[in-house]
């Protein structure tokens, strides 16, 4: 038997500086992007008000992380001064800290960053 999957996305964006190591090519060097980040949640069901989750919740959570990147150099700040603050790196830190925010039923789905306009990367849980 199916299940009614209801699903929720909200947008914002930051602005970083960030340079890949290991990396050969452009992106070695200090250079910065305006990443757009979309967050997706998923729920079954409703509350009483016909709500999966708060659109201003959403928002609220995701722009809180994206407060501690916004105009910052990448690379210094924790736990990217030990990883690559890549696009995958970076969708998979907002994922973790997005993720307790959502309170249950809601669940988060996934989180894609957007480095330009045709260039995304995108990190969601399994099982």
């Amino acid at each position: 038997m199916k299940k009614d999957l209801y699903s929720l996305t909200v947008r914002s964006s930051f602005a970083a500086a960030h340079l890949l190591r290991e990396y050969e090519g452009n992106c070695e060097r200090l250079h910065g992007h305006n990443w757009r980040v979309e967050a997706t949640v998923e729920s079954e069901e409703l509350d009483p008000r016909g709500m999966a989750l708060d659109f201003r919740e959403m928002k609220s959570a995701l722009n809180d992380i994206l407060s501690r990147l916004d105009h910052k150099y990448l690379n210094e700040i924790p736990p990217f001064d030990g990883q690559n603050p890549s696009s995958e790196n970076i969708a998979r830190y907002l994922f973790v800290e997005m993720e307790g925010k959502i309170p249950a039923p809601a669940r988060l789905a996934r989180v894609v960053v957007w480095e330009s306009d045709d260039a995304r990367a995108e990190f969601t849980r399994r099982g």
